[in-house]
């Protein structure tokens, strides 16, 4: 049963104790890396309509959107993504956080452009295609490997069956929901970085704001948090790199202030 001490329990543990479909892809650090990503814009930048109604493309079983959620209170929130059975894992997960009335999620194809150009939401009277803020994902990197015994798992590592390149997809439809210079926020594969300009730069997504996430200090980046703007020059900001780890293996302090919901 549902009831506040649940609920308050259930925020306490976070981001432990989500509900993730058997043989689905895991949630792991990236959702929660991009999740205080946007906070961080969120709790620093004014916006014309508050509430703000922020997207998450391909949200999975919800933890990006959630920790999002928790952390701004003001936010409201709308995740797509194509498998029913995390959809339906989000909306469970959403319930037992006490966060259904802000944050809500749908079965979608996004790939599909006749669907962006109808889908509405109860924080506008209309379509939201061109009006929203903020729009975040966690694209499939589509890493070549070997082939998971999970259809789910393999189709949330590599989107093969997503319609054109997938990372193409995910712009493209960030592109058509987000105003005139709204925000697109992503995590992606620090060794793709330039295929993520190109991606962003053919939707129209200028480049803005580059945050590299380094497992420790005086090694490589593994990770890229990227702000780009709609009809933006690139004009990019690269800040230091946030470091992960300490030499012990335990999370810096600087991870920490980040992103609390790694302790």
């Amino acid at each position: 049963m549902i009831n506040t001490a649940t609920i308050a329990l259930a925020r306490m543990a976070f981001p432990r104790g989500l509900e993730q479909p058997e043989g689905s892809l895991r949630f792991g650090m990236d959702a929660l890396l991009l999740s205080a990503f946007v906070a961080r814009h969120v709790e620093t930048e004014s916006h014309r309509r508050h509430p703000p109604l922020v997207v998450e493309l391909g949200c999975g079983c919800g933890a990006a959107l959630l920790g999002l959620a928790l952390r701004c209170p003001s936010v409201c929130g709308l995740g797509l993504d194509r498998e029913k059975a995390l959809v339906s894992a989000a909306e469970r997960n959403a319930m037992r956080l006490g966060l259904a009335d802000r944050v809500s999620f749908m079965v979608a194809n996004f790939a599909d452009v006749r669907f962006l150009h109808t889908l509405t939401h109860s924080v506008y009277n209309t379509s939201l295609e061109g009006k929203l803020d903020m729009v975040l994902a966690n694209p499939p990197f589509d890493i070549k490997g070997r082939a998971s015994p999970h259809e789910l798992r393999e189709r949330g590592l590599r989107a093969a069956h997503q319609e054109g390149d997938p990372l193409e997809v995910f712009c493209r439809a960030a592109t058509m929901l987000l105003r005139h210079l709204g925000f697109f926020f992503c995590i992606w594969h620090a060794l793709s970085l330039p295929r993520l300009c190109l991606a962003m730069d053919k939707a129209g997504l200028g480049l803005r704001h580059v945050l590299p996430v380094v497992p420790q200090q005086d090694l490589p980046a593994k990770r890229v948090l990227v702000v780009a703007r709609k009809n933006a020059a690139h004009n990019s900001v690269l800040e230091a790199p946030l470091p992960l780890h300490d030499k012990n293996h335990g999370w810096t302090d600087a991870a920490l202030d980040f992103c609390p919901y790694l302790a």
